[in-house]
């Protein structure tokens, strides 16, 4: 969805300018180039990286890294909130809950349910197993939990990031100041 936006921007920008309609596209540029910053941190940039000595939560604006010794708890749901020293850290960019199709059930069927019984009683049709991204995350926190967290020293680090946010400033600046010069 992100890719497919800055697609259409890329695009209304090149249309105005074969237009020939430059002052438009003057005029729209830093919009464009906003609503595409937002995008990226939204949607591009959210992410939860595991490695063997922690989490890493990369949200919009902020970064967090956890190792897995300070993690009080880990909870997988629609987002993954890791629980660690007295604070919450909600990861944006984790997968969630799966969907029917997502899980590898899409084509499961209760064979038993039909007219005639196709199977003897107390036999089912096997379906593979689903592992997901969100299994991992658990799993690899349990798993440093069962070795006694070996190289998870540290604390936790949280950072802003700094050129991303100074590229949203100026965009914005840019936004302001092209929409007080061509606003008439």
């Amino acid at each position: 969805m992100a890719a497919a936006l800055w697609l259409g921007a890329a695009g209304l920008m090149a249309w105005m300018l074969i237009a020939g309609q430059t002052t438009t596209a003057m005029t729209a540029a830093p919009w464009l180039v906003l609503v595409s910053w937002i995008v990226y941190i939204v949607q591009w940039k959210p992410c939860l990286r595991v490695d063997r000595s922690g989490f890493e939560i990369v949200n919009g604006l902020r970064d967090h890294r956890i190792p897995f010794g300070k993690v009080d708890d880990v909870e997988v749901r629609q987002s993954v909130v890791i629980r660690a020293a007295g604070r919450k850290y909600v990861s944006w960019g984790a997968p969630g809950t799966p969907s029917a199709a997502a899980s590898g059930y899409q084509n499961a069927s209760n064979l038993r349910n039909l007219p005639f019984n196709v199977l003897p009683d107390n036999q089912r049709m096997s379906q593979p197993a689903a592992v997901g991204g969100r299994d991992e995350i658990a799993k690899a926190w349990q798993d440093a939990r069962a070795l006694g967290f070996p190289s998870s020293e540290g604390s936790i680090m949280s950072q802003w990031d700094r050129p991303t946010i100074a590229i949203g400033i100026l965009t914005v600046l840019w936004a302001v100041t092209i929409t007080l010069i061509y606003v008439r």
